[in-house]
């Protein structure tokens, strides 16, 4: 799962810092100790000194209880001057004088529970700090970064506001502070305005091209009728003509389908609103019925007031090339099944098997039968409608029965009324 940029950098420093804090607090920990344990040894060696002084002079008893004892030897002792520990909670340090030709051995001590505690103070109050210190960095970290990051969210907010088809412009903070920022707010306003040129350029074209062509071809159309009404017409002419006539529609009806590909490319269908398809398609099928003869066998499985928010124009393209395939690939005397409900919507029909593979069924060109007569474009526009609204269409094909399911995504339910 994503994180933001914010959380990411406090789990690096909740991760990493406190790996730091802890190895500098060994460090401390062990330089202190370092330091206490000189410090015990310069206090024994300077405690030797002013008691032996004491000593010599007569001013002082052989031992005081805690802080030292001197011992009279026989012998001289080699294995002296050393700083030691004993159970008894105590550092010690042994050295051996000369007073008047005798030999004496001087045993100062220090308590070493006072050196422990102080360690054990000291050590429990860098931690505290530390975890201070910790505390302080990441709620100082996460405000700074709120405030530096800020232009860069409303950069993301302008982005989200920004909408080609309605060619409203991009406009993100000019001066953040920040030259980062206000360099990829910058090359963010010049691709927004290159793709806006490249928009309306393209969009022009369409329009352009759409009114170009179909003058043209209906200035072909009109002048093949006036042909066929010419008299003394022989029937190959005629015949001939007729071809004309049927390559005229065919190239009409295929700039059309193109045309209208080319738009929804450009999503220059933005209009949305709550369409009842229920209606929509017990409509198109009446019209069909009308429109075609031997019309198959309709049996309808339509749910009532099942509404669905798109375009009006591209919805009803939708399922009329459905159903209108259904129709036109159909066999004389065939069936067509059509369901509705809230999930999905599917249409069977009985038909020729395909010439092609079912994968190709929905790309541009693409003819699941060898019928001169249609576009191969019908399929390719459902999918790109589809696409634009969330939908998934699925194709299967088994025992000479087509059928195609359209399945509402769950970013565009229908809805009941």
């Amino acid at each position: 799962m994503s994180k933001t940029l914010e959380q990411k950098n406090t789990r690096y420093l909740l991760t990493w810092l406190p790996l730091v804090l802890l190895l500098g607090s060994v460090l401390f920990y062990v330089i202190l100790t370092g330091h206490a344990r000189h410090m015990q040894e310069k206090q024994l060696e300077l405690k030797q000194q002013n008691i032996w002084q004491a000593f010599a002079t007569g001013a002082l008893p052989t031992q005081i209880k805690g802080e030292y004892t001197i011992t009279k030897l026989s012998l001289p002792v080699n294995d002296v001057g050393k700083i030691q520990d004993t159970d008894s909670g105590y550092t010690v340090l042994s050295k051996q004088y000369e007073l008047n030709g005798d030999h004496y051995l001087l045993t100062t001590l220090v308590t070493s529970k006072e050196y422990s505690h102080l360690l054990v103070k000291v050590f429990a109050t860098e931690i505290f700090v530390f975890m201070l210190l910790l505390f302080s960095i990441v709620v100082i970290n996460r405000k700074t970064s709120k405030r530096l990051w800020q232009p860069f969210y409303k950069t993301l907010q302008a982005a989200s506001d920004y909408d080609i088809a309605k060619n409203n412009s991009f406009a993100p903070l000019t001066e953040t502070g920040i030259t980062e920022f206000n360099q990829l707010n910058k090359e963010l306003t010049d691709l927004a305005a290159k793709n806006n040129r490249a928009y309306s350029n393209q969009k022009q074209f369409v329009e352009n091209a759409s009114h170009e062509i179909q003058t043209p071809l209906a200035i072909i159309r009109s002048k093949l009728d006036l042909l066929i009404n010419e008299p003394g017409l022989t029937e190959g002419t005629a015949l001939l003509l007729a071809d004309i006539t049927q390559a005229n529609d065919r190239l009409s009806q295929l700039n059309k389908s193109l045309l209208l590909l080319a738009k929804i490319d450009n999503n220059q269908f933005p209009d949305q609103e709550r369409i009842n398809i229920s209606q929509l398609l017990s409509s198109i099928i009446s019209n069909y019925q009308e429109h075609y003869d031997n019309f198959p066998v309709t049996d309808l499985l339509i749910a009532d007031n099942i509404y669905l928010t798109a375009n009006p124009a591209l919805i009803e393209i939708l399922f009329s090339n459905l159903i209108k395939n259904a129709v036109v690939h159909n066999f004389p005397g065939g069936y067509i099944r059509v369901t509705l409900n809230g999930s999905e919507f599917s249409i069977e029909n009985s038909g020729m098997s395909l010439t092609i593979e079912p994968g190709y069924l929905f790309e541009r060109f693409r003819k699941g039968t060898s019928d001169i007569k249609t576009t191969g474009l019908g399929l390719a526009l459902v999918k790109q409608i589809a696409q634009l609204y969330g939908l998934e269409v699925l194709y299967t094909h088994q025992n000479g029965i087509h059928h195609i399911k359209v399945t509402f995504g769950t970013g565009n339910l229908p809805n009941l009324s």
